[in-house]
């Protein structure tokens, strides 16, 4: 006998499920594609984005926690060390089949700010 999951463990447990949500979420979404050609400050982000600094940041570990984005650490102009972000993705589909679905990526070459 198979059991199945109920729909708040899928969303725990299964990462196509968490990349989908994060995919069709529009600030997350957002966010990703900015990054895909350098990466960026969580403060650039934000203002970029015209969203407050807590929910890019919000955003961005979501992003994280699907591996969709890529962090480093180096120093600013000013000699300070800040993490900069960028979108392991450079295009994402998404099909949906018989309520499930399926999401194939294009990786993204990483630069080097």
């Amino acid at each position: 006998m198979t059991t199945k999951l109920k729909p708040s463990l899928i969303e725990k447990y299964d990462i196509s499920h968490k990349m989908f949500n994060e995919l069709v979420h529009l600030e997350s979404r957002h966010i990703l594609f900015s990054i895909i050609k350098e990466s960026k400050s969580i403060l650039e982000i934000s203002k970029e984005m015209k969203i407050p600094l807590s929910s890019a940041y919000k955003q961005i570990q979501s992003l994280k926690d699907c591996s969709l984005i890529t962090e480093k650490k180096d120093f600013t102009e000013s000699g300070h060390i800040t993490t900069f972000y960028q979108s392991l993705i450079k295009d994402v589909k998404i099909s949906i089949t018989k309520f499930e679905p399926s999401i194939s990526f294009t990786k993204n070459e990483i630069t080097r700010k």
